[in-house]
Formats: C-alpha cells, sequence, structure tokens
C-alpha cells in the first residue's frame, strides 16, 4: 500500500485528537455493558444467560461487519474500506452508531403492563436467582437455590407494612418476614406450592401489576451502534497511522489505546450514575429510561466527530495492490457463520446453552479443519494457509471472549449471597469493582506502552513500576470522584505487584509474556474458584491485569512470517472478536445451573487462559520451524 499525505511527515495531524475520541466511544460503552448486563438481568426478568445476550448483540456486530465488508471486497475484487477511504468509512461508522442510538431511545420506552397473575407461569420456570419485580418496584418474587423454593421481597418503606402484616401472605411464607438492613428490605422464603396463593393476594389485594420491556429491541439497538463500531474500528486504526509520521505511527496507536481504556474505565461509573445517581446500598429502584441520557449524549458526540472529520482536510491512502481472492479461506469463514446462525436458531427455540456450545465447538472444528486441509494443500486458503494464524485465530477468539466473560458475569457473582458479603452487593454497589477490572485492562496497556518509547533501560524499568500506580491512581480517583469507598480496592495493589513482576519475566517478548500471563490467568482463576471474599473477588478481576496485553502478543505471533497476506490475516484476527458474544452466555447458561451457579460457572475463564497459554508454547515450535524469530516482536499495548 502506497500512503499518500500532504500532511507533514513530522507532525501529527490535530483530527487525529477527534479520532481518538472514537477510541474513547468503543471503550466506554463496551465496559458499560457489565453496569448494564445485572441491571437489564433484574428489570426484565432474564436469565444469567439471557443478560448476556446484551454482549451477545454487541461483539457479535464486530463479525457480522467485518464479515460483510471481507465478502463485498471479495466480490468486487477490491478493498471496499481503501477504495472509500478511511476517513469516510469512520464517518460512515459514526452515523451508523447515530443511527443506533436513534432506535434506542424508543426501544427503551417500550413497554407492556399486565395483571401479575399473568405471570404465574413464567414465575413457574424462573432459573435460579431469576427474579420479577412489580411495576412500582415494590415487591420482588425471587427463584432460590434450594429446589422449589422461592423469596418474597419487600422493599423497606411506608408501604412495607401493609405486605408484611398481610394475614394471607404471612400463612403463605415459612417463619415470616425478616428485614434485611443491607438491602433495605423485608424478606421471607415461601415453595412452589404457595405460588399462585402468593400471586393471587398480589393480584386481589393491592392490584399489582409487572411492566415488561422489549428486550429484543433493545438488543437490536445495540447492535447497530456496535456495526457502527466495527467500521470504525476496521478503519480508525490504519488512518492513525496515515494522520502523522509513519514512524510515529506506534506511539499514536498506543495514545488511542490508552484513551479507549481510560473509556472502559469510566464507563461503568458514569453508566452507573445515571442508573442509580449517588445511592450507596439497598434494593436501588430505577428506571431504565435513566439510560436514555448515554443516548443522547453519545448522539451528540457522534455527529459532532462526524462532522468534524467531514469538513477537516485529511490525509487519504491510495491502494495499488489488487484484492486477492482466497476462496477456501472464505468458504471457511461462511461455514463459521452457519455456526453462528445455527446459534441464533438456538435462540430462537429456546435452546440456548446447547446450541451456544454446538455452536462453539463447530467454530474451533471449523479453524482445525481447516489448519490440516491447508497444511496439505495451500493453494486458495490464503492467509489461512498458516498455521500460526489459525492458531491465532482461535486464540482472538477465545481471549475476547474470557475478557468480556469475567467482567459481563462479574456483577452476578458480586451479587450472590455468600459470595463477597453475606447477602450480596445491591446493583447500585458493583460498580467500584467492575471499573477495577476494565481498570485493570488500562494499567496493562499503560505499563506495556512503555516498551514502544525511545528511554533508557534504567527509566523503563522505573516506569514500569511507576506507571501501573499512577493508571491504579486514575482509577481510585475516578471512583473517588463518584463517591465509592475507595478503601476496598486498596489490597488489590498486590494483585498490580505480581503484574508488575509478569511484565519484567516476559522481557517484552511476546511468545514469553503470553505464557506468563496465561498461566497467571489460570491461577488467578483458581484461586478465585476454591476461595470467597475479598481475595476471590480480587483473584477474578486480577483477569483482567493478565487479559491487558494479550491482544498484542496474539497479534504480533499470528501475523509473524505472512508477508502479502499480513493484512488479509490481520482482518480475519477482527473477525475473531466474534468470541466476545459467545463464551460469555456459555458462562451464563452454567449459571444458571442449580447444581452449578454462578461461582463455579468461572471455570470457563480457567479453560480459556489455559488455551492461551498452549498457544503461545505451541506457536513458538511452528514459527521456529518456518525459520521465525518468534521473539523479535515488541509486545505493546492494544
Amino acid at each position: 500500500m502506497i500512503q499518500q499525505s500532504k500532511q507533514n511527515a513530522q507532525s501529527t495531524h490535530p483530527s487525529f485528537f477527534v479520532l481518538i475520541l472514537v477510541f474513547f466511544f468503543w471503550g466506554f460503552l463496551a465496559a458499560s455493558n457489565s453496569i448494564f448486563i445485572p441491571f437489564c438481568k433484574s428489570h426484565f426478568n432474564l436469565t444469567q444467560l439471557e443478560s448476556q445476550l446484551i454482549d451477545f448483540s454487541f461483539y457479535s456486530a464486530y463479525f457480522i461487519g467485518s464479515l460483510i465488508l471481507y465478502l463485498a471486497s471479495t466480490a468486487r475484487k477490491v478493498d471496499i474500506l481503501n477504495k472509500i477511504g478511511y476517513k469516510k468509512g469512520i464517518i460512515y461508522g459514526l452515523l451508523i452508531s447515530v443511527l443506533g442510538s436513534v432506535i434506542m431511545i424508543p426501544c427503551v420506552n417500550k413497554e407492556k403492563i399486565v395483571p401479575i397473575k399473568e405471570t404465574i407461569a413464567d414465575i413457574s420456570g424462573f432459573q435460579v436467582e431469576q427474579q420479577l419485580q412489580t411495576s412500582d418496584r415494590q415487591v420482588k418474587i425471587r427463584r432460590e437455590k434450594n429446589p422449589d423454593t422461592y423469596s418474597l421481597l419487600i422493599s423497606s418503606n411506608e408501604s412495607a407494612e401493609k405486605y408484611t402484616t398481610n394475614p394471607q401472605l404471612i400463612s403463605a411464607v415459612s417463619g415470616g418476614f425478616t428485614k434485611d438492613e443491607e438491602h433495605k428490605q423485608y424478606a421471607a422464603t415461601f415453595t412452589k406450592a404457595n405460588l399462585e396463593k402468593i400471586v393471587t393476594v398480589l393480584d386481589t389485594d393491592y392490584k399489582q401489576t409487572v411492566t415488561f420491556g422489549y428486550f429484543a429491541l433493545i438488543l437490536m439497538a445495540l447492535f447497530i451502534v456496535a456495526l457502527g463500531f466495527s467500521l470504525q474500528q476496521t478503519a480508525a486504526n490504519p488512518f492513525a497511522i496515515l494522520l502523522g509520521d509513519p514512524a510515529k505511527g506506534t506511539h499514536r496507536l498506543n495514545l488511542a489505546g490508552g484513551v479507549n481504556s481510560f473509556g472502559t474505565t469510566i464507563g461503568p461509573i458514569i453508566v452507573s450514575m445515571l442508573l442509580f445517581g449517588n445511592i450507596k446500598g439497598g434494593e436501588v429502584s430505577t428506571d431504565i429510561s435513566k439510560i436514555n441520557t448515554l443516548y443522547f449524549l453519545l448522539i451528540g458526540l457522534f455527529l459532532v466527530a462526524a462532522a468534524i472529520f467531514a469538513f477537516v482536510k485529511m490525509p487519504e491512502s491510495q491502494d495499488t495492490e489488487g484484492f486477492e481472492s482466497s476462496p477456501k479461506a472464505t468458504r471457511s469463514l461462511l461455514a463459521i457463520t452457519f455456526m453462528f446462525v445455527l446459534i441464533l436458531m438456538g435462540l430462537i427455540l429456546k435452546f440456548e446453552l446447547p446450541m451456544f456450545i454446538a455452536g462453539i465447538v463447530g467454530i474451533i472444528g471449523i479453524l482445525f479443519y481447516t489448519k490440516m486441509a491447508s497444511a496439505s494443500n495451500s493453494e486458495g486458503w490464503g492467509a489461512m494457509k498458516y498455521p500460526q494464524l489459525i492458531l491465532g485465530m482461535l486464540a482472538i477468539f477465545i481471549y475476547v471472549g474470557v475478557e468480556v466473560s469475567i467482567a459481563s458475569n462479574l456483577g452476578a457473582l458480586l451479587k450472590h449471597p455468600g459470595f463477597l458479603t453475606v447477602k450480596g452487593l445491591a446493583e447500585s454497589e458493583l460498580d467500584p469493582y467492575v471499573s477495577l477490572f476494565w481498570g485493570s485492562m488500562m494499567i496493562g496497556r499503560w505499563t506495556g506502552a512503555i516498551s514502544v518509547f525511545n528511554v533508557s533501560k534504567t527509566t523503563r524499568n522505573i516506569l514500569c513500576v511507576v506507571v501501573p500506580f499512577v493508571a491504579y491512581g486514575v482509577i481510585l480517583g475516578a471512583n473517588s470522584i463518584k463517591g465509592n469507598d475507595i478503601s476496598v480496592l486498596y489490597p488489590y495493589a498486590i494483585c498490580i505487584v505480581v503484574q508488575i513482576i509478569g511484565f519484567f519475566a516476559g522481557q517484552d517478548k511476546p511468545a514469553k509474556t503470553l505464557t506468563i500471563f496465561g498461566l497467571l490467568g489460570v491461577g488467578s482463576v483458581l484461586i478465585g474458584l476454591f476461595t470467597t471474599g475479598q481475595l476471590a473477588t480480587f483473584a477474578f478481576i486480577s483477569g483482567g491485569l493478565f487479559c491487558s496485553v494479550m491482544w498484542p502478543s496474539i497479534f504480533a505471533l499470528s501475523i509473524a512470517g505472512l508477508g502479502k497476506y499480513t493484512g488479509q490475516g490481520s482482518a480475519f484476527l477482527v473477525m475473531m472478536i466474534l468470541g466476545g458474544s459467545l463464551i460469555p452466555p456459555v458462562q451464563g447458561g452454567l449459571a444458571d445451573i442449580a447444581s452449578i451457579g454462578i461461582h463455579a460457572s468461572y471455570v470457563i475463564p480457567a479453560l480459556c487462559f489455559a488455551y492461551l497459554a498452549f498457544f503461545a508454547f505451541r506457536v513458538k515450535t511452528i514459527l521456529k520451524s518456518q525459520g521465525i524469530d518468534y521473539e523479535s516482536a515488541v509486545s505493546g499495548g492494544h
């Protein structure tokens, strides 16, 4: 590719600083999902698997968007994005995200109200910890872990007494009502045999209703927003190289990545403030329409960014090379798409978990078949004839999956009684821990970015110790401004020390770094699985530290030695962001099984980290057999 620019090669185009705002959007909204998921689970009366469909919609858009772009380019024998230009690609992507945000607002506000007596069949089929709340948010009915056992929860306010003293309700529950000071509610348990009696009392005595939102419409709108992100991300990374001296392009990408990570850190805090204000603890009664403020803000920011890109003159690139078709690789991608369609069918037919598992197994099988078939005859496979790329595609699939799955199931884990606290955290108390997970990604990426700057070894070593704690300070500061109790996050400093040791042990070598951090990931998840409380919580959250520099390490190893197929291989790797849409629902589905539960479901991240460590070990042998120095690349932050 020949890059043509009128921009002075020694300066950075001012519009680059608008471009990094786009990087901020991606991180902000993606991390915000980790707060929105547990809220939607409660608001829409969802199972844990169903709540993970937020990730399914968001990350599948990256796969679908990238696939459409690739197939269109293949059909026309020309790189579509390069033909229209990166600038227009970002503008179109921003406008698609505007469309999704505009659609989101009426979708959030569309509701249907039904008498509570019409929900008996729904409640009877609840999974463990699934709950239903009344329209006034005064009463909740929650399925408990014990067989055929439910809880009746009454918000502790001036209206509580008329429920807790009702003779018919008292006769239907076991042992009467007890006050839960921590969650500011009264609680009582009852058996499934008394479900109809309780619901009937709530209907006849109090005329209670249940409000059903249209969750599927929200998923559709979120998919469209992320579809715009897919186009933006495909264009923004190479565009950042164009906006100034190409030799300093890596510096600009790392700065953009740092801004992205800052977005992931404050996103959960901002969304928590929008939904819950500064309320500390208790079962919060809030309205999902409060999320409209976020989308009105995003619409404005997207439009301003698009206008700046439209009216400011920027450098563009021209591609003098033809688009090379790889028919066999295309067929493999279509086979993966077929697996994705099967999963969609499973959602429609309410056969979710088995089809998610079958789909993932199918995708893994397709990739390994591709690896074997291309090894025997490389003709027509394009970039897929390289085994390091095939294993790397699976590694990206699993890496994004484990990163998203830990965060997206974290809310349900922290709300689970007996894990961090005796009765579990309230939704309004989750954001310090969720922001700490995503902030851990920032800690690692800021530290990884040190390597791309021209500093002495001594300075670099000092910065590798100082920068992680500076980033940690940013996380604590953001939580402090919101009013969160940051003292509960202080012990996490020990985990940061472990990561710093891992950085020094990795020696800026991608295979070695990925091996160490993969093993640390396995170890931390196992500690979390066999313990509870603060130790287990920080063990799981530290998965963010160990994920933080995996993307660049996997990328560097996967595209090493691809030559003219490097661009195509990079596109295939980006498509495998699909893992972020498929792995979290599997963990959520396991959490819905009473005999497993949310805590034990974290065996999924342990398996994921184990594969990533295996990939690092295996790819060294592959690259070495091709005469490639597998430790020559520097694994900076992404």
